[in-house]
Parts: structure tokens; C-alpha cells; sequence
């Protein structure tokens, strides 16, 4: 069959919605990562500036045999502010997993690349699919350096007192507070590799913000200088993760592990066709990286969103120290190889010694 290799448009999202539909992540649970109702909200989270392609089948009725979004965002990369691709969303749909379609589409990328232009990239570490294509170092396909292991973790909420030191205060954050807010992101945020560059001004209505307000934020002030951030993001609206069904096993003590969750704290299992309940975290900083400020922070918040979400997520590079900070509580721990994709040599020889950062809420 042939294809056509093509921009997408809005016209596309009905479409696009389906091919996620139809391309889920099978194991003990099989699950699918959606965008309803609309690809290209999410897409613009994800990324500043999408751009997503798209593989049109001729004569196909209105199917698509793949999608693709290289888009790009700013990032703080050796202490400056850089646009730089993140590579993601790639889904074909099983009938056109003949490999012809890939390289078409990465005969497309490198035409939109320029000369010398790498990307960022993850793999879930379960998904041995696309551990075995696209990052396999086959002919025609770019190369895809390995760079660090990130740490997903769902830590499960549950009610529990907190007692602060002295001089120590959390809250939620206001309007009043985003000068504060700036400083800290951009003082934090250039000392680590990869930590998204924005203006917080964007959370009143950006659509690179999308759902985001100034209360957005659960902030650790120090003697009354905010010291520590920890941004909460409820993101059902742009994506969701479904259960489509349980292995045999599984199936049956579902009821018994919900009742477990229910006592002890847990992410609750949903009947087939149901939505796992979370709640993501992003702009995680505290000043000089000290995981006592984060377990602070992490305390109050699995508090507070007890009973609302079942689990937050949040996610770091292995190496770094906070890291350690979800570790202690109970958890569902998710890795993923990070990747720096490119036609023109290793990038990581460009690169400092920077702790690298993550922000799950955009990937």
C-alpha cells in the first residue's frame, strides 16, 4: 500500500484519536495512553510548537497508517535557553507495521532536521516494540544515544500528619507569588540539564499551560523565602490512561488488591474500559537540589490530595538526589530509557556535567 507523508491538520484529530485508540501497550494490565477529546491540545502541551506528521493512506477511507510529533520546547541545556526537540506520540497502526512505513517516516525527519539538530526522546522500559525498531541502529533510522534512566514513580497519597520546623511554611501559591516563582525556576532551573524554560505568566491562560492558574503550585517558604516548588497538575482534560483489560490472573484478585489499596493506599484498579485516577507533578525545585525540602514538600501534597487521587506522579534521573525522596514512600516505579536522537553524531559530547531533569507532565 502506498502513503502519503503529510503535515497534520485539525482535521486530522478524529482520526489521530483513533489510531491511539487502536495501538495499546499489551502486559499484566493493558493499557492506552489517549488524548481525548482533542490531539492537538494535548500536543501543544507537550510541546511549544508542535509538529506532527502524519502517514495518509491512499484510498483509505480517512484512516491514517501513523502518527508522529517531533515538536520542539525551550529548554535550559549548558546553563542556556535552547529550542529543542522532543520526538514522541510515534504510533502505526498493526496493519502497516511492515517496516516500510517507518522509514518512511524517518525519511521525512531527517528532511525537517537541520544540519546538526538532535532530539530528545523516551522508552518505557517495558515497551520492548519500540526498544527493538526505532532505537534498534538500523539502516536509514537516526541514532539513538542512550542518556540516562528515568524514575517514574506513582506515589500512592494517604492521609498523614505533618509537623513542619519553625520557620518552615507551605501553602498553596497566588498570583502575589509569581515574581517569587520566576526567580526560583530560573535560578534552579539553569543548573540542571533539559529543565523546561517559561514565563510563569503563561499559567493564566497559555495554551502551553493548559490548565494551569497561579494556585497551580504548592510552594516551601524558608524564614519567608520561598525555597522550594512543586507544581500539581490535573491533566485528565488533554490525557488519559486506560485500562482496556487484565491478564487472567490479575483479573480475579483485582476486587482483593482495590480493597488492599483502600486500607493501605494504592493506585485502585478500574474495571476494563475505566481511567487510572492520578495526579502529575511538574516544576519540581528546591534550592540547591536538597531532598530534605523536597520530602517536605512530597509529604504535605500526598496529604493533601488524599482521598481526590489515588497516586502522584512524579519523575526523576536516576542520578539525581532527589530521586531518592519518593523511594521512601509506597509506590509503583515505572523506567524509561532516555534517549538523544540524531543523523549527525553524539550529542552528548556537547553536553556538561549537569544533573539532567524530566518533566513527566510533558511527555
Amino acid at each position: 500500500m502506498s502513503y502519503r507523508i503529510r503535515p497534520a491538520c485539525d482535521q486530522d484529530n478524529g482520526a489521530i484519536l483513533a489510531l491511539l485508540q487502536g495501538t495499546p501497550q499489551h502486559g499484566a494490565v493493558t493499557l492506552n495512553f489517549e488524548r481525548h477529546p482533542d490531539y492537538f491540545r494535548g500536543a501543544q502541551v507537550t510541546c511549544e510548537q508542535p509538529d506532527v506528521w502524519v502517514a495518509e493512506p491512499k484510498g483509505g477511507a480517512g484512516e491514517l497508517g501513523a502518527v508522529y510529533n517531533v515538536g520542539w520546547r525551550h529548554l535550559w541545556v549548558n546553563g542556556e535557553v535552547k529550542s529543542i526537540r522532543y520526538a514522541h506520540d510515534l504510533r502505526i497502526a498493526p496493519q502497516f507495521r511492515n517496516g516500510l512505513v517507518l522509514h518512511r517516516l524517518f525519511r521525512q525527519l531527517r528532511k525537517q532536521l537541520s544540519e546538526g539538530e538532535w532530539m530528545q526522546t523516551t522508552v518505557l522500559r517495558d515497551n520492548e516494540a519500540s526498544l527493538g525498531s526505532v532505537a534498534s541502529g538500523r539502516a536509514g533510522l537516526p541514532t539513538y544515544y542512550p542518556h540516562g534512566t528515568i524514575e517514574t514513580s506513582l506515589v500512592y497519597t494517604r492521609a498523614r500528619h505533618q509537623r513542619l520546623p519553625k520557620d518552615v511554611q507551605i501553602r498553596q501559591t497566588g498570583e502575589a507569588d509569581l515574581p517569587a516563582m520566576a526567580a526560583l525556576l530560573q535560578r534552579e532551573g539553569a543548573s540542571k540539564q533539559f529543565f523546561p524554560y517559561w514565563d510563569v505568566s503563561r499559567v493564566r491562560g497559555d495554551a502551553y499551560c493548559y490548565g494551569l492558574n497561579p494556585e497551580s503550585f504548592l510552594g516551601l517558604w524558608v524564614k519567608g523565602q520561598l525555597k522550594g516548588l512543586l507544581g500539581f497538575w490535573d491533566q485528565q482534560g488533554i490525557k488519559q490512561t486506560r485500562v482496556l483489560g487484565y491478564a487472567r490472573g490479575l483479573r480475579f484478585l483485582r476486587h482483593l488488591y482495590n480493597t488492599h489499596s483502600v486500607l493501605r493506599g494504592g493506585m485502585k484498579l478500574p474495571a476494563p474500559g475505566g481511567i487510572l485516577s492520578y495526579l502529575t507533578l511538574h516544576s519540581v525545585v528546591v534550592e540547591d537540589n536538597q531532598p530534605d525540602l523536597l520530602r517536605l514538600l512530597l509529604d504535605h501534597a500526598v496529604d493533601r490530595f488524599h482521598g481526590r487521587y489515588d497516586a502522584l506522579v512524579c519523575g526523576f534521573f536516576a542520578q539525581d538526589p532527589l530521586a531518592t525522596v519518593p523511594a521512601r514512600y509506597r509506590r509503583r516505579l515505572l523506567l524509561s530509557d532516555h534517549f538523544l536522537v540524531s543523523y549527525d553524531g553524539d550529542p552528548r559530547e556537547q553536553l556538561d556535567d549537569r544533573l539532567p531533569y524530566v518533566e513527566v507532565a510533558r511527555l
